[in-house]
């Protein structure tokens, strides 16, 4: 019979080895598709291809979708049976995102508008948001590196997504928005809440500047205190390691002089 030590090891052990290694490799599988899947659709948006009446991608998403769902069942089966209900609890937004809602409204036959479908295609990318968080947390034992990063990651996302969505809804009708490049400028400045020669003139573009200057005031003091922070820690660090050093010299210096003391004592004593 196991004793409760041996049972306690078990319990910490869960899930085995090797479903810990399928877990890691499917969270990296999740980002390559996610990749492959915003380059799908950065191309077919400067293409002007609509991406609804392609067959090619509707079947991709709904094929990354369910690869989503099946990934999200590995890490239910990875929590202990005990807490399963309550890590999906926590995780009930990742399951909805994962649905293929379009393939469903498609099947359904219902018609939603050009912008809200554009926008529904990067619902599943929320998933892959909570993925890039995990493996980051994972690969930087620092904690402060690891939030930093997904602050970058953040800020890179929102203006590279708001940029898409900006170009879609404003090249139409604005006739400073010609290319994807100008869009991308006007999120980037909006970001950083310089203001951008570039005025939005659809509801859509006019919410996505109030949301990423929004966003800017929020997320760039996150850089200051970060840098600030670093900087103060490494100067505290370069200081506790002169004092050593210096603590190191005093002690050494004192030792040779007791050392020459006692020296000169011994030599008094074999004269006398």
């Amino acid at each position: 019979m196991r004793n409760e030590g041996d049972a306690h090891i078990g319990l910490r052990a869960y899930p085995p080895r090797w479903f810990r290694v399928v877990l890691v490799v499917a969270r990296y599988l999740v980002l390559g598709i996610s990749v492959l899947m915003i380059v799908w659709i950065t191309r077919d948006t400067i293409d002007g291809i609509n991406m609804e009446t392609s067959d090619e991608y509707m079947s991709f998403q709904f094929w990354v979708c369910i690869f989503f769902l099946a990934d999200i069942l590995l890490e239910t089966l990875g929590t202990p049976r005990d807490r399963r209900w309550r890590w999906v609890g926590r995780h009930w937004l990742f399951i909805l995102v994962s649905i293929p809602w379009l393939t469903l409204f498609d099947v359904a036959g219902v018609r939603l508008s050009a912008g809200l479908a554009y926008l529904m295609k990067f619902v599943p990318m929320i998933r892959t948001g909570y993925v890039v968080a995990l493996v980051t947390g994972a690969l930087s034992s620092n904690k402060a590196v690891s939030l930093m990063t997904v602050y970058v990651m953040w800020v890179a996302a929102s203006v590279y997504f708001a940029s898409l969505v900006f170009f879609v809804e404003e090249s139409p009708v604005n006739p400073a928005v010609d290319s994807w490049g100008n869009s991308l400028w006007w999120a980037s400045v909006s970001m950083t809440t310089l203001g951008s020669s570039i005025n939005a003139v659809t509801a859509t573009g006019r919410v996505l500047g109030v949301i990423l200057s929004a966003e800017g005031l929020m997320l760039f003091p996150v850089f200051t205190v970060y840098v600030a922070s670093a900087v103060a820690a490494r100067e505290q660090r370069g200081a506790m390691t002169l004092d050593s050093f210096r603590h190191h010299k005093i002690i050494r210096k004192f030792a040779d002089t007791q050392s020459t003391a006692t020296h000169v004592e011994e030599r008094s004593e074999k004269g006398a």
